[in-house]
């Protein structure tokens, strides 16, 4: 019976994480991190949730990636940056609700167009990629919008316990 449950709760989590997260290459299917990509475009056809990934690929000898504040992004400046990137397949796990900001640190670079908003919205939000209107803009919609994924990660966590329990306290009848 116990090995039943092992295999249940190993299955549950897989489908679980699977579920929860999706992985973009930045620029994909027609471009990458790169001058030529519109930004705006692929980031408008996508939603992004905690737990995504986004991976930057492109060639360390002519960019890097940076991230950095709204006034970074907005100055097109990486001086007081939040992180910086250089090994040309760059992995960004989105952790939480908000906006990040990424831009390429060369010289002209950014104020060429190669710079990306990201908006992360809350698992069960918005099927489409929230407006700058619509960001959360206080950190209380923001510890809402956390609440609120935090509460449908119970409620599967609460399924998912039930399931395990009916799998090991229900004894299959032998006859």
């Amino acid at each position: 019976m116990e090995i039943r449950a092992l295999v249940l709760v190993a299955m549950a989590a897989m489908v679980l994480e699977s579920a929860a997260a999706t992985t973009y290459t930045v620029g994909a299917p027609d471009g990458l991190w790169d001058l030529q990509t519109n930004y705006g475009e692929w980031v408008a056809a996508r939603t992004f949730h905690p737990g995504d990934k986004i991976t930057f690929t492109y060639s360390p000898e002519l960019h890097d990636l940076v991230e950095v504040s709204k006034a970074g992004y907005d100055a097109c400046s990486n001086a007081n940056n939040i992180s910086a990137f250089r090994t040309g397949n760059d992995v960004v796990t989105l952790t939480a609700p908000g906006t990040r900001y990424f831009l390429c640190g060369l010289t002209g670079h950014c104020d060429s167009g190669m710079k990306i908003r990201i908006d992360v919205v809350a698992a069960g939000g918005s099927s489409s990629p929230v407006s700058p209107a619509a960001a959360p803009t206080s950190s209380a919609a923001a510890s809402a919008a956390s609440v609120s994924a935090g509460m449908t990660t119970a409620v599967g966590l609460a399924v998912l316990l039930v399931a395990l329990h009916h799998a090991i306290v229900i004894k299959p009848s032998l006859s």
